[in-house]
């Protein structure tokens, strides 16, 4: 198996980063659901938080990554990777947005407040965001793994 690149490494973090924040802001978003405390102050702090924590914790990993290996520049292949990358998650994430709006449009038709919540409208927003960088992430480690 090949060294990872700075690229590799980045990327590879981010995603575990961004996955590791993501599950933490989802299973409390859930529980609030579940309590029936799901409102915006208490998600406006809770997203807040955890925002800046992933930003912390990413600028920390940057700077490591950054201090054990030189960055390189991105040649023709990084940029070929990452339009690959997200031209696929951008697919996802125009795919997931139209759903939630269909479930707006939908909901409202019969009635249904869930369906119209702005805080579960933003939470399933924040969904279909976590979902398509998550793609995107992924997607740039396998094509980098794969040879492309």
């Amino acid at each position: 198996m090949t060294q990872f690149s700075f690229q590799e490494k980045s990327t590879l973090g981010t995603l575990l980063a961004t996955w590791f924040i993501g599950v933490v802001y989802f299973h409390h978003a859930w529980e609030l659901w579940q309590a029936g405390q799901l409102h915006p102050k208490s998600m406006f702090g809770l997203a807040i938080g955890l925002t800046a924590l992933l930003v912390v914790v990413l600028v920390a990993y940057h700077i490591l990554i950054a201090l054990l290996a030189k960055p390189e520049d991105d040649d023709e292949r990084d940029r070929l990777v990452a339009w690959r990358a997200g031209s696929i998650a951008g697919t996802v994430m125009v795919v997931g947005v139209i759903g939630v709006v269909l479930q707006i449009l939908v909901g409202s038709m019969y009635d249904d407040p869930v369906a119209a919540s702005p805080t579960l409208i933003a939470n399933a927003l924040m969904a279909v965001v976590f979902i398509a960088t998550s793609i995107e992430l992924s997607l740039t480690l396998y094509f980098y793994r794969r040879g492309l």
